[in-house]
């Protein structure tokens, strides 16, 4: 394959190069300008001679519009000179032409808005007219128009070498018509080609390498072709971006050819010794190689730009991409244990050795791509994975997660006055601290409220709260008297019940000995005189009964209790 890539650069090197448009596929990016346009150089898919052809609809308003061309015709194309400019054209009407000849036919613009004017000797006709326009100075060109003057050599030369803007006129009559154009050629003396036949997928003069699996890179291969009537100064080869681990080097060189010392990362500049040909800097270009010179090189595509200069100047950029992918390092396995109560935790910075940013996580973490969150993620092995690039293998490492979570105090208690409550410090802490500053292990507690312990694992810091209730759980002494005597002497007249308990509600209820209720009250303060029904405290047993309710371990409870009480006169 490279033999075969040699030779046919030995039998084109004479041949004359070119930038062409066949609008077989495409407009190729031609676009129009001028008169307002009815369509901007749409594509037609036939029609052409042969094939695809470009046209515009005009709107008939007498101004001038124009085909204008893309980038690939701009730029730097000091080789087109003594060479030719051709295309063929036609227009939908040949009646009342009057654009003749002010302004020309086909306009090449160069800096400072230098322009070159052509008149061809026919205007386009209903079929299509083909055009062979000589780029010479003195093959009817003008200057601004085409009654300006004859440019001299050295303008010529001047806008060919940096072409700013093209445009061949389309309109001939100041009517609604439409024009339409094919097999654009611009021959040019040089070429400078780095994937002739785009087997590299490219595009263009520019070449891809294949993915590679290494820091070290060949620039390009043999597919090149470097065609030039004028001797080539110099090339520069440079990495775009590049930093001071960006290297380029060449090897052995043909004996025309030096390189100059230069202290610019990336930079390597072929030098003509004095009769160098393109041959020569081809057979220089083909040992150049790109290495990353840093520890861990970074994975990722690197953009190289070469330049070929004659007495024109800079002809050109001419593109390589290399894919560059080092041997991947997703780093060394690691573990780690994540407190319960603690935030995200990032697992790459959890990684041991040098891992690379670009991979993912499996399982993915339900905190993010990278975040272990114990709220929501369950503990267990994560594998940090790089995946493989081409023919590039990938790398794995793992980070084991184990999730601690605190002992825990007792649950929320309740308790009865006449109990003793102990809490405990849970077992596997360091050191700890109650809230009230306390440094026991077990601590008696006799009263109602929250009771907060801070305690620390050899791992983890957390914080525990318990409520603690404390009630009465039987009902308080309470009591009952068995006699009184209302007898209006002053001493135990009236009876009731004492109760020194909470209560909420409450209610007495006496009874004679036929069932019959003489006394009721919803108080326990709140005495019976001994009166019945009659109007007046008869001797004899009475029977009561008692309902309150109270409060046990926080919630309401109902106490009941009867018994019996004897008036005497």
């Amino acid at each position: 394959m490279r033999l075969f890539y040699l030779f046919a650069f030995c039998i084109t090197v004479f041949v004359a190069r070119a930038q062409q448009s066949t609008f077989d596929a495409d407009n190729d990016n031609w676009g129009a300008e001028g008169d307002p346009l009815g369509t901007m150089a749409g594509w037609a898919s036939m029609g052409g001679l042969p094939g695809g052809h470009i046209r515009v609809t005009d709107a008939a308003t007498g101004g001038i519009w124009y085909f204008t061309a893309p980038a690939k015709f701009r730029g730097n194309k000091c080789g087109a000179y003594d060479r030719w400019f051709r295309y063929d054209q036609f227009t939908s009407d040949t009646m009342n032409q009057i654009f003749s000849t002010d302004p020309g036919d086909l306009e090449i613009w160069g800096d400072n808005n230098l322009k070159l004017v052509f008149d061809n000797t026919n205007n386009p006709g209903l079929n299509w007219t083909h055009y062979d326009v000589h780029l010479r100075e003195d093959a009817g060109w003008r200057i601004g128009s085409s009654n300006g003057p004859v440019p001299t050599e050295a303008e010529f030369r001047s806008v060919l070498s940096n072409i700013t803007k093209i445009r061949i006129k389309g309109e001939y009559r100041p009517a609604a018509d439409f024009g339409g154009l094919d097999n654009v050629i611009l021959e040019n003396n040089f070429q400078f080609d780095l994937d002739d036949d785009d087997s590299s997928g490219a595009g263009g003069n520019d070449f891809r390498s294949d993915t590679l699996c290494t820091a070290e890179a060949t620039v390009t291969d043999a597919d090149i072709v470097f065609v030039s009537e004028l001797p080539i100064d110099s090339v520069v080869v440079r990495v775009l971006g590049a930093d001071s681990d960006d290297l380029l080097a060449s090897g052995a060189l043909p004996p025309q050819i030096s390189v100059a010392p230069t202290s610019t990362p990336g930079y390597l500049v072929f030098v003509n010794n004095g009769n160098a040909s393109t041959a020569d800097f081809i057979a220089a270009l083909l040992t150049v190689v790109y290495l990353d010179l840093s520890s861990t090189p970074e994975r990722g595509e690197r953009l190289l730009g070469i330049n070929a200069f004659t007495e024109c100047g800079d002809m050109g950029i001419r593109f390589v991409y290399l894919p560059i992918f080092p041997p991947p390092d997703a780093g060394l396995d690691a573990d780690t244990i994540v407190c319960a109560a603690s935030g995200p935790l990032q697992l790459f910075e959890v990684l041991n050795g040098n891992p690379e940013a670009g991979g993912f996580w499996s399982p993915r973490p339900e905190g993010g791509p990278s975040l272990f969150d114990p709220a929501k993620d369950a503990p267990g092995v994560y594998q940090y994975i790089i995946p493989p690039a081409g023919e590039c293998p990938g790398d794995t490492a793992a980070v084991e997660i184990s999730v601690e979570f605190p002992p825990a105090l007792r649950a929320d208690t309740t308790a009865c006055y006449t109990d003793t409550l102990v809490l405990s410090v849970p077992g596997g802490l360091v050191s700890w601290q109650w809230s009230d500053g306390s440094h026991q292990r077990d601590r008696i507690v006799s009263f109602s409220g929250v009771y907060t312990l801070t305690g620390a694992t050899e791992n983890c810091v957390f914080t525990d709260s318990v409520q603690i209730g404390f009630y009465t759980c039987e009902p308080c002494a309470w009591y009952a008297p068995n006699v009184f005597s209302p007898n209006d002497d002053g001493h135990n007249d009236g009876w009731h019940i004492f109760l020194p308990c909470l209560w909420q509600t409450f209610r007495l209820e006496i009874f004679d000995r036929w069932g019959s209720l003489v006394f009721a009250a919803d108080d326990p303060e709140t005495e019976w005189d001994g009166y019945n029904k009659s109007g007046a405290p008869v001797p004899g047993v009475y029977i009561w009964r008692i309902e309150w309710v109270g409060e046990l371990f926080g919630i309401p409870h109902i106490y009941r209790a009867a018994g019996d009480v004897t008036i005497f006169r």
